[in-house]
């Protein structure tokens, strides 16, 4: 795999992590709203994070592809060998 893939692969795993933060802070909204969680902040700053945590890990996702593009140079193309050397075993 090239460097970009490697790049594109690492922010879609940390784009779903977000993902699953922003549904922890839902659930978590959700505990405080029906009483089974007593903390000072209301349900409605957890649900605040969930949706921007969500909104942010969609982003990343789905756009991994276009950032590692902007981040990450290409390959330098690869030369021919000629016709009658062995080829690379690498």
């Amino acid at each position: 795999m090239s460097p970009r893939m490697w790049f594109t692969l690492v922010l879609r795993y940390l784009a779903a992590s977000e993902i699953f933060y922003g549904l922890r802070e839902f659930v978590t909204a959700y505990n405080v709203h029906a009483g089974s969680y007593s903390i000072s902040a209301t349900a409605m700053a957890f649900v605040n994070h969930g949706v921007a945590s969500t909104a942010l890990g969609l982003i990343v996702l789905l756009g991994a592809a276009n950032i590692s593009a902007l981040l990450v140079p290409p390959l330098p193309a690869k030369q021919a060998e000629p016709r009658n050397a062995e080829p690379s075993n690498i």
